[in-house]
């Protein structure tokens, strides 16, 4: 381990105040939900120290400030059939002679580097471990270190599941062990969404301890409830923002287009509406056939444009951006999102912003304040997006309401770290 992390420590006393040992192996790019979960727990979380603990292989020491960081988790290893990180750990039998489960050796340096980080911050029983987006390795991880552990008085942790993909390939023996931890007051699992919640605990017997949320580049009462900003012109602009991959339905956006175009002239014809689509810089190709796709198929309308972005922008440029668009569209897979959340849902309604989902998809009790429509074909995205915006009116002032209940969420995750 280094002797210095990467930045100073905050300004609370590292001797007495409470230690949190933020697990986060995945710190490679600066516009991942990632770096959003660390500064919203440092503003969750004011009186302690918060202490991040990264891969070796971490390199944005110079665009990070004001965190403190250290690089103690090994690369894990690779394999033919791709990166390891995301297949499910091998069960693990007891060593002879001994009550406790041998550590598989695919996970042994990681669990020694998360034992030598507990004892280099002496991280007692009043401290905690968090991990925010735990996968099957950090579930692996944990569970073999409370069963190596002697010392009674480690922190806890607190796991943050954020798919059903991270447990279901677990062994019931493994999940048994799971169990154990969870019993013993060792770990304590949670969900973003309470649909998850349900998945997890009707479909894998999981005891999911509570919902854990986080803000992600807008914080809870940043923007004034009471007096929501009112658009400047006449015209609508809908953002398709984040990292665009294919389960977030980046693909649509040509035919949700041309059924704008085509409905709008149907209309009166006079809606001025911008599609701000952020296009992934490294998928290219997929950012030209959508621009090709909707320039040769739609119906020309002046009216009804898009405009294009690079993603991989800074927090606080994405925080402009979307703070400049009227509505949010998520015409996302719901065999992807069926039961997980989504950031730019937590953003959107704390940025007070109409949104256009999937049918079918979780973070209903944030979608379901009259803030928000669904929708499942290229043409029905399309209505719903005129809908909101013939009557934007009457949406805004719903979006307070949804942003309220989005607050009370946070204070009651914030509970999950006094108990």
């Amino acid at each position: 381990m280094r002797d210095f992390p990467f930045r100073d420590s905050k300004k609370s006393d590292p001797v007495t105040a409470r230690k949190i040992l933020l697990v986060q192996p995945q710190l490679s790019s600066l516009d991942g939900h990632e770096h959003t979960q660390i500064s919203a727990l440092d503003m969750m979380l004011p009186d302690d120290r918060i202490i991040v603990l990264t891969r070796i292989d971490f390199a944005l020491a110079d665009q990070m400030t004001g965190v403190e960081i250290y690089p103690v988790f090994p690369l894990l290893a690779k394999s033919g059939a791709g990166n390891l990180q995301n297949k499910k750990p091998h069960d693990s039998n007891k060593e002879i002679g001994s009550s406790k489960p041998s550590v598989p050796e695919r996970y042994l340096s990681y669990v020694e580097a998360l034992s030598a980080a507990v004892r280099r911050f002496e991280a007692g029983s009043t401290d905690l471990l968090i991990v925010p987006s735990a996968g099957p390795d950090e579930i692996a991880v944990l569970v073999a270190f409370y069963e190596q552990l002697e010392d009674a008085q480690a922190p806890r942790a607190i796991l943050r599941l954020l798919s059903e993909d991270v447990v279901s390939g677990f062994p019931a023996s493994f999940m048994e062990r799971l169990h154990a931890c969870c019993r013993a007051g060792r770990l304590s699992l949670h969900t973003e969404t309470p649909e998850l919640r349900q998945r997890l605990e009707e479909h894998h017997g999981l005891a999911i301890a509570g919902q854990f949320n986080l803000p992600c580049t807008i914080f809870a009462d940043e923007v004034d409830h009471a007096n929501p900003p009112h658009r400047s012109d006449d015209e609508i602009k809908v953002g398709v923002l984040g990292r665009q991959r294919a389960e977030k339905g980046s693909y649509r956006i040509a035919g949700i287009l041309k059924h704008l175009r085509q409905l709008a002239l149907q209309g009166n014809g006079k809606q001025k509406i911008r599609i701000v689509y952020q296009a992934v810089r490294s998928k290219r190709m997929r950012r030209l056939m959508i621009e090709l796709a909707s320039r040769l198929s739609a119906v020309r309308n002046a009216n009804v444009t898009i405009q294009y972005l690079e993603s991989g922008m800074s927090k606080e440029s994405f925080r402009i951006l979307l703070m400049d668009v009227d509505i949010l569209l998520l015409p996302y897979d719901t065999k992807r999102y069926r039961y997980s959340g989504s950031g730019i849902i937590m953003d959107g309604v704390f940025a007070l912003k109409p949104i256009v989902h999937s049918r079918g998809m979780a973070m209903q009790e944030l979608l379901s304040h009259g803030n928000a429509e669904s929708a499942t074909s290229d043409r029905e995205f399309a209505e719903k997006i005129l809908k909101i915006a013939s009557n934007y009116a009457l949406y805004k002032q719903s979006t307070g309401a949804a942003a309220a209940y989005a607050g009370q969420l946070l204070d009651k995750s914030a509970e999950i770290f006094r108990n």
